[in-house]
């Protein structure tokens, strides 16, 4: 149909305003849940899996250079270009909440076998100059900080 476009491919987004209570909740959520009750965030395998976390104040960011961009016809990753095993995850979650408690690793699950999530972030930082700035630990305090005002406003 001759329509210009950018698209953009999201990879793990997370922050303010994410699903708390929904089917598919993110596992951010789900250990928070859990360490906010004294339990340990679950694992299921060695924990060596790998995701691309992207926070939602650099996904709001990408999406405004690509509006502004002068491109068309275009694809690009909106990711951190930093692989984050679930261990470190956890760890890091642990921290920020301040829990002194380990991840339980249980069986693998056999749902999803994709063990290393990672984006090229090249492209969308030539053509867009998109580049993720929020670190995890900065973003995960954001989150939890949000996450909590979230629960006692239903408490």
């Amino acid at each position: 149909y001759g329509l210009n476009y950018v698209a953009l491919r999201y990879f793990n987004v997370y922050g303010l305003r994410m699903d708390i209570h929904g089917v598919y909740t993110e596992v951010l959520i789900r250990w928070m849940e859990r360490i906010a009750a004294g339990e340990p965030p679950l694992i299921f395998g060695p924990g060596d899996q790998t995701m691309d976390f992207v926070y939602i104040r650099d996904v709001a960011r990408a999406n405004i250079l690509a509006a502004k961009a002068d491109v068309a016809d275009e694809v690009f990753n909106v990711a951190s270009g930093t692989e984050t095993s679930l261990n470190q995850l956890a760890d890091a979650l642990l921290r920020v909440m301040g829990s002194s408690l380990h991840p339980e690793h249980r069986p693998e699950r056999k749902v999803n076998p994709v063990q290393r999530r990672l984006a090229d972030t090249e492209k969308a930082y030539r053509m867009l100059g998109f580049q993720a700035t929020v670190p995890l630990e900065e973003g995960l305090k954001e989150l939890v900080m949000w996450w909590q005002a979230q629960r006692n406003d239903q408490a």
